[in-house]
């Protein structure tokens, strides 16, 4: 064998091993691409899990807020007995 055809082999070899390299470069690149694109899927579903907690929540404060007022409302007995003894003041005083 020849000094050129041991050249000529070696750049085979070399350009081969070079391709495998670059395929398997390129497998490992689309295996991490998939992998990114289940997680932003995931983050995806984990964001609208969050908005409609997000709404619940938001649903339950305005309840609860409702209620709060309402408790710190005086009833309408207590309105009605002050408004009473009021114009029952009234009417004695006048």
């Amino acid at each position: 064998m020849t000094d050129d055809q041991i050249a000529e082999r070696l750049a085979r070899w070399h350009d081969r091993d070079a391709a495998i390299g670059l395929a398997a470069e390129l497998e490992q690149v689309r295996t991490r691409l998939a992998e990114r694109e289940l997680d932003v899927a995931n983050l995806g579903e984990r964001g609208e899990r969050l908005a409609q907690r997000v709404a619940q929540l938001t649903a339950e404060r305005d309840r609860l807020q409702h209620r709060i007022d309402a408790l710190q409302r005086p009833s309408f007995a207590s309105r009605a007995y002050r408004k009473a003894r009021r114009l029952a003041g009234r009417a004695l005083r006048g």
